[in-house]
């Protein structure tokens, strides 16, 4: 590991109080069905209640998507949020990323992901009571070398 990468992590847990979801569910990382890696990151009990929610947006492009190794996602919500989670089916692991949010803060997030698939991603959103919240969204991959015919 390389110093940056130490610093960082030094920086995050340390400084901000920051989780390591990684360590603390190590499970929900490895499952490839949204609703295992789900019940591994909230547990059983807590993910039975999970509701939709019309106070979170998803936002990714409503076009195709050419570029499936530089998807914009973004997240908001105007719930006041424990954690916010990024879930997808159709792929190798459904979890992709979780924001430990402070209490107070604001939820907006903005980021890249990779999807090689078309299929849907999943917000959910940890209040700070405890409770779930969704909102799913459709993303279409276009894959272009397959297009081509190239590997």
């Amino acid at each position: 590991m390389n110093l940056f990468k130490i610093v960082f992590l030094l920086f995050f847990t340390f400084f901000l109080n920051a989780k390591d979801f990684r360590t603390l569910h190590p499970k929900a990382w490895q499952q490839s069905n949204l609703n295992n890696s789900a019940i591994a990151l909230y547990g059983t009990a807590k993910f039975s209640t999970i509701q939709k929610s019309d106070k979170i947006e998803l936002i990714v492009p409503k076009i195709t998507i050419s570029d499936s190794s530089n998807i914009p996602v973004s997240i908001k919500s105007s719930l006041k949020a424990k954690s916010v989670a990024l879930f997808q089916d159709k792929e190798n692991k459904s979890l992709i990323i979780v924001f430990d949010v402070l209490k107070d803060d604001i939820v907006e997030y903005e980021f890249n992901i990779q999807k090689e698939i078309k299929g849907t991603l999943f917000a959910v959103v940890e209040t700070l009571e405890g409770e779930l919240y969704y909102t799913r969204v459709f993303v279409d991959v276009l894959c272009l070398a397959c297009v081509r015919g190239e590997e």
